[in-house]
C-alpha cells in the first residue's frame, strides 16, 4: 500500500488511485444495531466487536470479541476480519476488501452502510451522522445457518438457503463415522422456517428422539444424525446448530 496524492493502492486484487483524502461514517440500518446513530470514523483504525475495549461496540453471539478493523490508508479504506464468525461485505465473507461507498457491511446479527466522503464534504458527514439513509435504498439482512462446536472454538456461517450434512467430502458439514451415511441429512430455509430432512440414510435423522423424514426446527430441538448430538437455538432470523460436547457418544 502507500499514501499521498495519486498513490496507487493494491489491495485483495483490487486497484485503486487516490487523489484526495476521504472521510468514512457508519449508518447502522438492520439487525441488533437498528436504530442507533450514525458516526463518522476519525481515526486511523477502528476495532469493532463486543468486546469493552472496542471503538464499536456490537451485540450478538455470533460477534466476536475483537470481530474485524477498518484502517485508513491515505484515500482508501480496508476491512480485515479478524472472527472465527465471519465479516460479511455485500453478503460475501471477507479477509481483507477495500470498502466502497454504500458497501454492506455484516457483523454477526447487524448491518452497517458504509458511506464514503471528500474529506471537505463536512455538511454531508453531519448529516449523515444525525439522519437516517434516504428511502431509495434497501438493506437486507440475510438470515444464515450457524454452525458451533463441531471443531474447537470455530463458528461457521452459511448463507446458503441448504447445507447438507455427511460422510462425503462434497457435504457442507463433514462427519467421518461409519454411523454417518454419505448423504446423510440436510437443514433448508423455507418459507421464513427452518427444516431438517434426513436423505435415506441408513441410521436415520431424529428429531427430538422421533426419527423423521422431515421436521421443521423450533428453538430449543435436539436432533441426532448417527451419535452426533446437535442443539438448535433461534436467534433473530439465524439458526444456530450447536453440536453438544461429548458427542459422538461412544
Amino acid at each position: 500500500m502507500g499514501g499521498g496524492d495519486g498513490t496507487v493502492f493494491m489491495t485483495s486484487g483490487r486497484r485503486t488511485v487516490s487523489k484526495t483524502t476521504n472521510r468514512l461514517s457508519i449508518s447502522f440500518v438492520g439487525g441488533n444495531c437498528t436504530g442507533r446513530t450514525g458516526l463518522v470514523i476519525d481515526g486511523k483504525s477502528t476495532i469493532i466487536g463486543r468486546g469493552e475495549d472496542c471503538d464499536i461496540i456490537l451485540d450478538g453471539e455470533t460477534v466476536s470479541r475483537r470481530h474485524c478493523t477498518i484502517t485508513q490508508w491515505g484515500g482508501i479504506y480496508v476491512v480485515q476480519d479478524s472472527s472465527r464468525n465471519g465479516t460479511f461485505v455485500n453478503d460475501e465473507r471477507i479477509s481483507e476488501v477495500t470498502l466502497a461507498d454504500n458497501d454492506q457491511l455484516r457483523v454477526g446479527q447487524n448491518l452497517m452502510v458504509i458511506n464514503i466522503f471528500p474529506g471537505n464534504a463536512t455538511s454531508a458527514l453531519h448529516s449523515q451522522e444525525t439522519t437516517p439513509l434516504g428511502s431509495g435504498f434497501v438493506f437486507e439482512l440475510r438470515p444464515h445457518i450457524v454452525v458451533k462446536g463441531l471443531e474447537d472454538a470455530t463458528t461457521q456461517p452459511f448463507s446458503e438457503e441448504r447445507i447438507t450434512i455427511g460422510r462425503r467430502t462434497e457435504n457442507h458439514l463433514v462427519l467421518d463415522a461409519e454411523n454417518i451415511s454419505r448423504e446423510h441429512a440436510a437443514i433448508e430455509r423455507r418459507d421464513g422456517g427452518y427444516y431438517i430432512m434426513d436423505l435415506g440414510s441408513a441410521n436415520g435423522t431424529y428429531h427430538n428422539n422421533q426419527r423423521v423424514d422431515v421436521a421443521q426446527l423450533q428453538h430449543g430441538d435436539r436432533v441426532r444424525i448417527g451419535s452426533y448430538v446437535l442443539q438448535i437455538t433461534m436467534r433473530d432470523q439465524d439458526c444456530i446448530v450447536s453440536f453438544v460436547p461429548g458427542t459422538p457418544a461412544t
